[in-house]
């Protein structure tokens, strides 16, 4: 692996997992297009642009990441009673959206591999931006950690599980679906990607057990410059990623991420069709 590959798949990794245009999707458009398969053949590496993306929303949401952390312990001192704690409510929240997620996880493969040829992921990519657009007529409501329910919580998880499939965005999915719910838009983001750091961590730590168990597809041929490259631009990536999804979102218009999705779907499902004919 060269410095400037390492490079771009740490830059595809940190926009692609954030903006609103589907990680999954794009990579299994990176290995159509550059051929290999990058989770299988650098295992190590694909863990750590990962843990590189993580850094991003623990840096970005720093302020709500150590609040969250000290109430935890709060409200376990206290015999976990809410007491009228904002962040207590978040934490019950996240925890919420977790619960869906133990139904997908054991096929959670099987769908990948199932749904990952490249007309499916152009097709989840016009899906994808649907829901952007529709989201734009979404009721505009106030909801918070406050006052939001726990059916919310559990209904933006149920979304979280749809987004396994390739081409469909977790981030742009989950942001949508709190909209829908009668989140506030910067609540909505904020939800969507705190909510995501005990999924891509639960994710991390299986890809790292399965790098344990196959130690000689991990150890393939990436320098540790690769590795240092790779982690540093995937975070911030990341950061720029985010920082331009609050914006966007703050101004309520996703438009730009609609007729990206829109544009780069028709071109795939095209080139799909053509390659079956």
């Amino acid at each position: 692996m060269s410095l400037w590959f390492a490079a771009l798949l740490g830059l595809v990794q940190g926009l692609t997992e954030f903006l609103p245009v589907s990680s999954s999707g794009h990579l299994v458009l990176a290995q159509v297009l550059f051929g290999g398969n990058v989770e299988a053949d650098y295992m190590l590496f694909n863990v750590l642009l990962h843990f590189g993306t993580l850094l991003s929303v623990i840096v970005a949401f720093w302020k709500d990441v150590k609040e969250l952390i000290l109430e935890f312990f709060g409200w376990v001192k206290d015999g976990f009673k809410i007491n009228g704690h904002p962040y207590r409510r978040f934490i019950i929240m996240v925890l919420i959206t977790i619960v869906p997620m133990f139904a997908v996880l054991p096929v959670k493969s099987r769908l990948e591999a199932v749904f990952s040829s490249s007309l499916v992921v152009g097709l989840m990519l016009l899906v994808t931006a649907a829901i952007l657009y529709l989201s734009e007529k979404a009721p505009k409501k106030r909801k918070t950690e406050e006052n939001a329910t726990w059916l919310d919580a559990l209904i933006v998880g149920v979304g979280q599980c749809f987004a396994v499939l390739p081409g469909l965005s977790r981030s742009g999915t989950t942001i949508c679906t709190g909209l829908f719910r009668g989140f506030s838009r910067e609540f909505a983001v904020r939800f969507a990607f705190i909510m995501s750091l005990p999924v891509v961590f639960g994710a991390n730590l299986l890809e790292l057990i399965d790098v344990v168990r196959a130690p000689a597809a991990a150890a393939a041929a990436v320098p540790l410059s690769c590795y240092v490259v790779g982690i540093l631009v995937a975070m911030v990536s990341g950061l720029l990623a985010i920082r331009m999804v609050r914006f966007v979102s703050k101004r309520g218009n996703f438009r730009p991420f609609v007729v990206y999705c829109t544009l780069i779907g028709t071109i795939t499902i095209v080139a799909s069709l053509i390659k079956m004919v």
